[in-house]
């Protein structure tokens, strides 16, 4: 296994985070940083959430929860990802659809 600097911890918990897989994390160090190569089990190690990161030092969880908190924050501004917004414009779009008498595109 490949000794992880503070740079490359912070951008696995970043990774994780922002709800990237293992298999994506590792892919990404490995483009990000040259082919610096880590495991799925190493990333995985960095996911507060997991029981193999149930002795994340409080350093890494801080990060790994704000983080999240801010990705979350930023997902919740944009209108098309909520749910309530996205189901609203498929309504509009079949009243609109059986106005027009096009029920298959209704369906």
């Amino acid at each position: 296994m490949a000794t992880l600097n503070t740079k490359v911890k912070a951008y696995i918990v970043r990774g994780l985070a922002t709800y990237m897989t293992p298999s994506e994390v590792v892919d990404a160090v490995k483009q990000e940083f040259g082919g610096f190569v880590v495991t799925r089990q190493q990333v995985a190690k960095y996911d507060p959430n997991k029981a193999s990161g149930v002795n994340l030092s409080s350093k890494w969880q801080e990060l790994f929860v704000q983080h999240r908190k801010d990705f979350n924050d930023e997902i919740n501004s944009i209108p098309i990802a909520n749910k309530a917004y996205r189901l609203k414009l498929l309504d509009d779009m079949a009243r609109e659809a059986l106005e027009s008498k096009n029920k298959p595109l209704a369906a």
